[in-house]
C-alpha cells in the first residue's frame, strides 16, 4: 500500500508549507497571489529539469493537451481560493479546501469508475468532517460569496486530480506531473501580466531573501504535488485525496508546537472550548483514515 505513505508524505509536506504560507503572508506579503507566482516559475523549472534528466514518455497531441488543462485548472482553484480569502477571514476559508474529497468523489466514478465499499465512502466523510472540525475555530460555516467561491475552487482541483489519475494510464508520473506543470505556468501568463508590478515591490522592499524563502517553500510545495502524483499512480485518486486531508492534523500539530515553544515565529490561541472539538476531530480522521486503508 505504497500509495497511502506517498499520500501522508504529501499531507505533512503541504502542512509544512501551509505553515510558512501563513508566516510569509503575516509578515512579509500582503496579496496570496506571488507565492503562486512563485510557485509557477518553480514549476516550470522542474519540468525543465525533468525533461533534461529523464525525458518525457509518449504522449498523443490530445493527452498533452489535457495535461495542460489539467495546469489551468489548478491555477483557476487558486485565483477562486485567493478571491474567497480576499474577502473572508482565512480561518473559515481554508477548511472548505477539504470539500475536495466530496467532489472528486463524484467525479471519479463517473470518469475513472471509482467504485468503492460503504466502509471506504464512511472512511471519506469521516476524513472530511474531521479535517473540516480541525481547521475551523467553530462549526459555524458562513454561507456568503466567500463559500460559493470556494465551491468553485473545489470543483476545479477536483477536475485537475480526475485528468490527472487519467493520464497517468497513459503515461509515467514523471511525464504527467511536468506537462500539468507546464500547463500551471500558461494559466500565470495573465496573472504575471496583472501582478508582475507587486513582485518587483515585494523584492524591492524585503530583498532577495524573502523571495528566497518563498521560493524554498513553494518548492517543497511542488515536491508535494508530486508526492501525491506518486500516490495517484499507485492508488485510487479518491482515496489518495481523502487521506491527504489529514494534513489539518498535521498542521494543527505544528502550529500547537511553534505557539507553545516559538510563538515569535508562530502563535496561534487554543481556547479551552476548542479542545473537544479538536478532539473529536483527530478521532474522527483517524477512524477514516483506518476504514480506506
Amino acid at each position: 500500500m505504497s500509495w497511502i505513505l506517498f499520500s501522508i508524505l504529501a499531507a505533512f509536506i503541504w502542512a509544512i508549507v501551509n505553515t510558512v504560507d501563513k508566516y510569509v503572508l503575516t509578515k512579509w506579503v500582503k496579496k496570496p497571489i506571488i507565492p503562486v507566482m512563485i510557485m509557477g516559475i518553480i514549476g516550470l523549472i522542474v519540468a525543465l529539469i525533468i525533461f533534461l534528466i529523464n525525458g518525457y514518455s509518449y504522449l498523443s497531441a490530445g493527452h498533452i493537451g489535457y495535461g495542460l488543462l489539467a495546469g489551468i485548472f489548478y491555477i483557476v482553484a487558486n485565483v477562486f481560493y485567493f478571491k474567497a480569502a480576499k474577502i473572508e477571514e482565512i480561518s473559515r476559508v481554508a477548511p472548505l479546501f477539504h470539500l475536495a474529497p466530496l467532489f472528486l468523489l463524484i467525479l471519479a466514478a463517473i470518469f475513472l469508475g471509482e467504485i468503492f465499499t460503504p466502509l471506504k465512502y464512511l472512511g471519506i466523510f469521516l476524513l472530511v468532517i474531521g479535517s473540516i472540525l480541525i481547521s475551523s475555530r467553530s462549526i459555524k460555516i458562513k454561507l456568503g460569496k466567500a463559500f460559493w467561491l470556494m465551491i468553485m475552487s473545489t470543483i476545479f482541483f477536483s477536475f485537475d486530480l480526475v485528468i490527472t489519475k487519467y493520464l497517468l494510464g497513459f503515461a509515467d508520473f514523471w511525464t504527467i506531473f511536468a506537462y500539468i506543470r507546464i500547463g500551471a505556468g500558461l494559466g500565470l501568463i495573465p496573472i504575471f501580466y496583472l501582478y508582475s508590478g507587486e513582485l518587483k515591490d515585494l523584492i524591492t522592499k524585503h530583498g532577495k531573501k524573502v523571495v528566497g524563502v518563498i521560493s524554498a517553500n513553494e518548492t517543497l510545495n511542488v515536491l508535494g504535488v508530486l508526492s501525491a502524483t506518486i500516490a495517484s499512480a499507485l492508488g485510487f485518486v479518491t482515496l489518495v485525496e481523502a487521506l491527504a486531508s489529514i494534513q489539518s492534523l498535521f498542521l494543527f500539530i505544528i502550529v500547537v508546537i511553534l505557539s507553545i515553544f516559538y510563538p515569535k515565529i508562530l502563535k496561534e490561541e487554543i481556547k479551552k472550548s476548542t479542545v473537544l472539538l479538536k478532539l473529536i476531530a483527530i478521532i474522527l480522521m483517524l477512524t477514516g483514515a483506518i476504514l480506506i486503508a
